[in-house]
C-alpha cells in the first residue's frame, strides 16, 4: 500500500473531530513505542559495544568533556 502523507491529511481532514482525537491518541501511542524501540535497539548496541571493549568509560564529567574536545 502506497498512501502519501497529503492523502492522508486530506482524508484526515474529512473526520469528525472525536474521530481526530481518537487518531491523535492512537498515533501518540504509537509514536511512543517507535521511540521505545530505538532507545531499546540503542542501548542494545551500547551493550553489544561495551562488551566488546568498544566504549570508553569516565569517572566524571570533566574527562567526558576532554575526550569529546580531543575527538
Amino acid at each position: 500500500m502506497n498512501i502519501t502523507a497529503e492523502k492522508i491529511l486530506e482524508e484526515l481532514d474529512e473526520l469528525s473531530i472525536e474521530d481526530k482525537e481518537y487518531v491523535k491518541e492512537v498515533f501518540d501511542k504509537m509514536l511512543i513505542e517507535a521511540r521505545r524501540e530505538e532507545i531499546r535497539k540503542n542501548a542494545e548496541e551500547g551493550r553489544k559495544q561495551h562488551k566488546e571493549g568498544k566504549l570508553k568509560s569516565f569517572s566524571n564529567a570533566s574527562d567526558l568533556m576532554k575526550s569529546l574536545l580531543e575527538e
